[in-house]
């Protein structure tokens, strides 16, 4: 059975057709879990990426600052899923 810890990950997803590449995720709300990507565009960090360049899985611990750049996208391109 896996530890509990592990369902509560929360889920980063970055709608890259959605994305402007303005940077407020990864340059000013989180970038300890959003890095710019080659394209421009928001990637989540290689530590945390699950599969495409804007997925991945997130400790508890940042959910909050993750929130915050979601919150803060002006093209509501980045959701924050339960996992």
């Amino acid at each position: 059975m896996a530890p509990i810890t592990s369902l509560m990950c929360p889920m980063v997803d970055i709608d890259r057709e959605e994305c402007t590449g303005c940077g407020l995720c990864y340059n000013d709300e989180c970038p300890e879990v959003f890095v710019e990507g080659d394209s421009g565009l928001s990637n989540v960090k290689d530590e945390f990426k699950c599969g495409e360049p804007g997925q991945g899985k997130i400790p508890e611990s940042l959910r909050a600052c993750a929130e915050k750049a979601a919150d803060a996208c002006p093209v509501s391109a980045i959701e924050i899923l339960e996992d």
